[in-house]
Parts: structure tokens; sequence; C-alpha cells
């Protein structure tokens, strides 16, 4: 019942394992809130010479110091270094692996047992050891590493969430993590092969109650006459309608005759599989119909036709239709370009990614108060690992280029809303990307007034064309007061103002 829906459970959720999550999440406050009055108190009298990660569990210790120590492993196992100098972080026995399993090297290097990350670093240049890494370590771990992004000026290693894609520790994945942990992977063999299909049932537009009763017959889980015969609860297990074959799931459903009467025989996994999300909700629906013509029958002393109950059901899926036509929806207004305020540039960015060879396309477009181009410019990365890393490369981009000239306002809008509340954020970045943000953070907070601001693809179409022509053309560009042939057309529609 426990296990996630999607595994052939019920989601339901495992409270001893819950309450161990909340516990460990105390621990990472401790960890990471060294000023919190009760950081200090316990840290004073359980671990003073100590970290929280490493401290012993003394004979005096309270019930609230027992419970959080307890909830240490569960932190271990999810806990992930993020690089910044290396120095503190061993390359075979420290998580710092990014989308590998346990965030470990794939394998042990012998030749670097006794070594820190900081070897694979060129530390002037602030850049992997290219051909070193490819020499030593596997092929698998050669990409992930040369994908770790480092900052340009140096900073302490510091310890992330690995569950969490922000890199701040969340009850959620920790939950995750200990369900993950503790399964026995053979005793749900089967059961995986079955992902797509539970997947595919839980998101019908039906109500829950069908879904649990088809749940229920992939599990054979209700109580059929065999089943309540196994249970020593009935001595006869024949079928209550047709009184020729036992009552299974299988005869109940496809080989009795009133069942042959609404449907041909089908497979229920094909069924769900293969079909479409309409004809799945009748099967469905028709289990649960046929069900309760069963109950009814026993209980009720009701009986109903095949073709009465396959009327049912169709009448019933029309209702439903009819419930969700009438739910409102809303479509967002529109926006465009938008004239950035007096003494004041707009910095647009954009990027496209090309995920077949991991190459991004970096758009960028400067414009003043009144809409003329400043500058337009793209650019070629190669070695991006994914569309959401493209997205903050081109965002550091765009702020060096604020940055170098002598611009007393820069608003910079892109079209991704995660990058851009990462940079208006104060607080330290621990996602993948954070290297990336602190880079944009050190050199637009530094230098002078930076605005980040979100904005729709819509209005930011102009910053997409430069990208992705670039990445078509596989060619970059820098041009001072226009923009390419083929991005005219759009700067002249995004030139005109719109009213407020």
């Amino acid at each position: 019942m426990c296990r996630s829906k999607e595994e052939g459970g019920m989601g339901f959720i495992n409270m001893s394992k819950f309450n161990t999550s909340l516990l460990a999440k105390q621990g990472w406050r401790i960890m990471n809130n060294a000023d919190y009055l009760v950081a200090k108190v316990l840290k004073a009298k359980y671990f003073p010479n100590d970290q929280f990660l490493n401290s012993k569990l003394g004979n005096s210790s309270s019930y609230t110091s027992k419970s959080i120590w307890a909830a240490k492993d569960i932190l271990r196992k999810g806990l992930i270094w993020r690089v910044g100098t290396g120095n503190n972080i061993s390359i075979n026995y420290d998580a710092w692996m990014p989308d590998a399993f346990n965030f470990r090297l794939s394998s042990e290097i012998d030749s670097m047992r006794n070594h820190f990350v900081h070897m694979l670093i060129d530390s002037n240049e602030r850049k992997w050891k290219e051909e070193l890494i490819k020499y030593t370590f596997v092929e698998e771990d050669t990409g992930r590493i040369l994908y770790i992004p480092l900052a340009s000026n140096p900073h302490n290693d510091f310890l992330a969430w690995g569950g969490e894609a922000l890199g701040e520790f969340s009850v959620c994945s920790a939950y995750q993590l200990l369900q993950n942990t503790d399964e026995n992977p053979r005793a749900y063999a089967l059961q995986i092969s079955y992902r797509k299909l539970y997947k595919k049932l839980w998101l019908l537009n039906l109500p829950t109650k069908i879904k649990i009763i088809t749940w229920k017959i992939t599990w054979n889980f209700l109580h059929t006459k065999v089943n309540l015969q196994h249970k020593k609860l009935v001595d006869d297990p024949s079928c209550r309608r047709c009184r020729e074959q036992v009552e299974t799931i299988d005869h109940l459903f496809r080989e009795c005759p009133v069942a042959v009467e609404i449907w041909s025989t089908l497979l229920l996994q094909n069924v769900l599989l293969n079909f479409n999300s309409h004809t799945c909700r009748i099967f469905c629906c028709a289990f649960w119909a046929i069900w309760g013509d069963r109950n009814s029958r026993i209980h009720d002393k009701k009986v109903s036709t095949g073709t009465e109950i396959g009327n049912f059901i169709i009448n019933y899926i029309a209702e439903l239709d009819g419930l969700e036509s009438k739910k409102s929806t809303k479509i967002g207004r529109m926006q465009s370009w938008r004239h950035p305020p007096r003494e004041s540039v707009k910095i647009n960015f954009d990027g496209a990614f090309d995920g077949h060879n991991n190459t991004l396309a970096s758009g960028i477009v400067v414009r003043d108060n009144e809409g003329s181009i400043i500058l337009s410019c793209s650019g070629i990365h190669k070695g991006v690992p994914s569309a959401f890393v493209a997205e903050v490369i081109a965002c550091r981009k765009t702020v060096k280029i604020g940055v170098e000239n002598t611009w007393p306002e820069v608003i910079i809008k892109g079209d991704s809303l995660t990058v851009i509340k990462k940079c208006r954020n104060k607080d330290q970045d621990r996602s993948v990307i954070g290297a990336y943000i602190l880079d944009i953070k050190n050199m637009a907070y530094r230098s002078k007034h930076f605005v980040f601001k979100h904005i729709s693809r819509i209005a930011n179409t102009l910053a997409h064309k430069l990208a992705t022509e670039s990445l078509r053309r596989k060619e970059g560009i820098y041009l001072e007061e226009i923009v390419p042939e083929y991005a005219e057309n759009q700067r002249l529609r995004e030139s005109v103002p719109e009213p407020d």
C-alpha cells in the first residue's frame, strides 16, 4: 500500500519513514544554520569539537538529540559535494558526481586512492584538466566530470542535497530515498515492467473509485469467490452469474457470458498500454460496472443484461465528459517586448540547445529606452550538458556584456523563470549550476545596478531568433546598432511600443 502508484502501490505514506525524513530535516538545519539557537545548544553539548555528520552518540544524550542523530544515515546517502576549490573532496570516496549512482565514481581508481578533486582542476584558468581526466577515468565518469561547472573565482567546497535540483533538502525527496533504499528489487521485479500501465491508469480522467477497482484487478485483490475460498470464508467458488465455472478474476471480467456480451476478449495490460485514453476510460468503467453488477446480483438480487450494463457505461462516460466541458479555462494575456525606463538599457537573452551534440547557441540583444539596437550578438558553446545549463550560460554571458560597458542601469530579461529567480535570490545556490550563478552574482552586484526580470517567450522573440539561427548556422555574430538580416523583420515588429 505504501509503494508508489507507478510501482503498483496506492502511494500511502509510510509514517515511520516519513518521521525519519522530518528528523533528517532538523539535521540539515543544524548543518547549514549554525546561528540557530538549537544548533548552538546541541553543538555545545554533544559535538563541540566536531561536525554533526561525524558526531558520536553519547550515553547521556537527550531524546531529541538521539532522534536527530538517528537520521544521519539518510543525510549521508543524499548529500553531494559541489566543487569549488576541490581541496576537501576525495576523488574515490566522496559523493561529488551529479547524475551518478550514489553520486560517486562508477569504479574506484587505484592511482587516485588518496587524492583530492583539486588535482583535476587547472587553478589558474579555472578549468578541468581534460587530458588527465580522459586518460584516468572511464568514459562515463569523464563526461560527468567535464560537465561539472566551475566558477571563475575559487570558492570553498560545500554540501548540497542531491535529491533536489535546487540542492536544498526536502522531506519529500528524503522519504523517496528511504523508500528506494529499503526496497528489495527482486520483490518488485515483476511489477517494474508494469510502470507504464500504472502510470497511465492513475492519470485517466475518471473517479478514483473506478481506478481503485482497476488497480485491485491487476493485483487480484478483489473478493472473488476463489479468493474468498482461499481464506476459508465460502465453500462454493462457482460464479453466481453463470454457475458454469469458478469465479476468478479472469472468468469474471473476460469469460463469463455477461462480460462477453459487453466486450470481446481483451487483455488488460494491452488495453491500458496500447489504447488511447478515451478507450482506456471505457474499459476501466466496464471493470467497475461488471464488479458492481456482480455485487448487485449477490446482495440485492438485481439482474442486468450485458447490453444494459454497456449502455450504462456509455452514459456514465458521457456524463463525466459533460462535467469536464463546463470547467472554465483562463487564457493568459499575450505579452510583447516593452521599452525600458529612461537612462537604462534592456538586455534580452535566450539559449538554443542541441542535445544531440551538446551544443549551445546564446542570443543577446541590447536596446536603449527608445528601442534602438545598441548591440546584437550570439555565440556557440560546446560541451553543454542540458538546456537548463544552456540558459544560465547565456545569462552569464549577458551579465558580462553589461559589466564591460558603461551603462548606468541594466535590465536583464530572459524567459527562463528558474534562472532569473536564482539570479535574484541572495542566498547561496546549491544546485548543479550554482558555480555559474555565483559568477553572475559576483559580476552583477559588484559592478553596477542590475535588475533581473522574467518575461514570456513571446516577449523574447528577437533574442530567441538570434539563438536558434546561430545554432542552425553553427556560427556566432557580433553587430553594433543593427541585427542580422534574418532577424530584421522581428526587430521592426518590436520597434513599435506597446500601449500600456
